[in-house]
């Protein structure tokens, strides 16, 4: 067997209804030199069951140590195992457009001097339907001008060198906020970019819950803190990690009269028209796709 140019990574948990379905999306690519990496992070629903069963020697479940480490750690492992010169990551539960793989390499292949490309992203509804996107800036300045607010790269959707990701592991220690600590450490030597259209089809709703945001939010604030404060003074670091925290209590706020969907809602532009029929289209072509499934006795 060849050796891939594209090395994918998907670590999953409980993901046993839609892990399929963001294989799927794998091999309805237009690029087909790629290897899929499937790490498991301790699921008791089956769908390490699901990952095994898959047939085809482009796809590695690597062996299950039977632990919840989370995603820094499973990602740290894709990397260590990957054969391919990039590597491209994807969530468990959202799709890849068919054409993001080829795009990102095309991407890459052209400009020499980017270590990382991610995309803007389609938001699927809770019904999953096309609903909005998520629209990220092109140029490394712009990505990274509100640094301490946030860099404007889309984690799930980014793919890098694998010579990159090799000297900037993600961070174990911070499970919840491993993309931007990643970003942050990585800057003053890494040159980020970003293809302006929608490549990742990714379902918001499903995965939010307000535990998860309440986590995210209180990490996000010690990695300000810990960052913002050398650069910009421990006045300037706590503001922005007071606007993190205050976030959390207006999540609690709508969480507790059922409207928490609205500020996730808010984060969000509205598509037109044309773009509901792209992102329809390339569902539709993702769900005619087959994965070879191995007879289980």
């Amino acid at each position: 067997m060849s050796t891939p140019l594209l090395t994918v990574g998907i670590p999953f948990f409980n993901c046993k209804d839609c892990l399929l379905d963001s294989v799927r999306s794998i091999f309805a690519q237009t690029y087909t030199n790629w290897e899929l990496i499937l790490v498991d992070d301790g699921s008791t629903d089956g769908s390490l069951e699901l990952a095994l069963s898959i047939d085809d020697p482009r796809v590695r479940t690597l062996p299950s140590d039977g632990k919840n480490k989370g995603l820094a750690a499973r990602l740290n492992q894709i990397i260590q195992a990957a054969r391919g010169e990039f590597i491209a990551r994807m969530d468990a539960d959202d799709l890849s457009h068919p054409q993001r793989f080829a795009k990102e390499l095309d991407f890459l292949n052209d400009h020499k001097d980017i270590d990382v490309v991610g995309t803007c992203m389609y938001i699927l509804g809770p019904a999953g339907q096309p609903e909005s996107k998520i629209v990220v800036p092109a140029k490394h300045e712009l990505i990274t001008r509100n640094k301490f607010k946030g860099v404007s790269m889309a984690h799930a959707t980014v793919m890098g060198r694998a010579k990159w990701f090799r000297r900037w592991p993600y961070d174990e220690k911070y499970p919840r906020t491993q993309d931007w600590r990643l970003w942050l450490c990585s800057m003053s030597n890494t040159v980020f970019g970003n293809i302006p259209e929608p490549l990742y089809l990714c379902n918001a709703f499903t995965s939010f819950s307000l535990s998860k945001c309440a986590k995210s939010k209180h990490s996000a604030a010690k990695t300000v803190l810990e960052y913002a404060s050398a650069e910009a003074g421990w006045l300037r670091a706590g503001y922005y990690a007071g606007r993190l925290y205050a976030q959390i209590a207006v999540y609690a706020a709508l969480n507790l009269f059922g409207s928490a969907h609205f500020l996730v809602r808010r984060r969000y532009r509205p598509l037109t028209s044309q773009e509901v029929q792209q992102a329809n289209a390339a569902m539709e072509l993702i769900k005619k796709t087959e994965v070879p499934i191995r007879t289980m006795k």
